[in-house]
């Protein structure tokens, strides 16, 4: 096992990453001093954070969790998400982004794995003693493979992350965290009107007419939305717009200009704009995205059912 004052003080000094073709994505990061990611966040994929030292909030959906070195966060497809700092400011972790084909799984276990782990949504594990140290030790591994590159270091990675969401999917109910009631009861006008804005997104809201709802002046609003969420007013209800934009265009035929007004645009270009800075590409170009990594996923299940059939036949 690496020793704590090992992986403490030197191995997580200099910051790492590792990426494949197939989109997994690990990075190691140690930082000082005041930092709060800077852009709206939610993906297609599910993201594996643990927290080695420091802490910070964690703001996923509608809760903020106080998180800390041995706390484990899992982060389900298309939640929106932010970290932001607390007032001990250093921090230090890894960070793994999760896709349903990282491991080709003929069987489906893998995709089970998955489904099992997220079924409640996203969670924070918070591990404690022996468990702690097991999270710390695979974290550490993983760590030297990547810095080491030495023979196989890229299945070893995968080995390493596929056994944290094994631990995770087994220990979910023994060590699953609550959101910060303490957080909640001092702002809970905030977590109100962020319930509020998740149930009524399609409507014409502004910060002007959800202050005026909840009977408080929107520069309080604006302030204490921030401070809590890490996001502005008009970028958490913009995100929620176009997550929510993006699940029709994935999952329905509807036109465009029929979707953009079912979530709450007033104009199409207003949409388009929208959408584009935030998913990185245009409504129709997503929407043909997702199709065609859909029809991939479902030719490759058909092409491994009909090699099984002639295992079968021939055995």
């Amino acid at each position: 096992m690496v020793e704590k004052e090992q992986v403490l003080e030197t191995d997580y000094e200099n910051n790492c990453s590792y990426s494949d073709p197939d989109g997994t994505m690990i990075a190691f990061a140690q930082r000082s001093g005041s930092y709060t990611m800077a852009n709206q966040h939610f993906h297609n994929f599910y993201e594996v954070y643990y927290l080695l030292g420091g802490s910070r909030y964690y703001f996923i959906k509608d809760n903020t969790y106080y998180v800390k070195a041995g706390d484990l966060v899992l982060v389900d497809k298309r939640e929106l998400h932010r970290t932001l700092e607390t007032m001990e400011k250093f921090h230090y972790r890894v960070l793994m982004n999760v896709y349903d084909h990282m491991i080709p799984d003929r069987s489906g276990h893998f995709k089970e794995l998955l489904s099992e782990l997220f079924q409640e949504g996203s969670l924070i594990l918070s591990f404690k003693g022996e468990d702690k140290e097991y999270m710390d030790d695979l974290v550490g591994r993983m760590y030297q493979e990547i810095r080491q590159k030495e023979t196989g270091y890229e299945l070893q990675v995968r080995n390493y992350v596929l056994q944290i969401l094994i631990f995770a999917a087994r220990n979910r109910v023994a060590w699953r965290k609550k959101a910060e009631d303490s957080l909640r009861k001092a702002n809970k006008r905030i977590f109100e009107i962020l319930n509020y804005i998740n149930t009524h997104y399609a409507e014409n809201l502004s910060l002007e007419s959800v202050a005026q709802e909840f009977f408080i002046s929107k520069f309080y609003l604006s302030h204490a939305f921030k401070e809590v969420t890490g996001f502005t007013f008009v970028e958490y209800l913009s995100n929620i717009r176009i997550k929510e934009a993006q699940r029709l265009l994935y999952k329905t035929s509807y036109p465009v200009a029929q979707i953009a007004e079912m979530v709450g645009f007033g104009t199409m270009t207003h949409f388009g704009r929208v959408f584009r800075k935030i998913s990185g590409e245009s409504p129709l170009n997503y929407r043909k995205t997702e199709r065609q990594y859909e029809d991939r996923e479902r030719a490759l299940n058909i092409t491994l059912k009909k090699e099984d059939k002639k295992e079968e036949e021939s055995s």
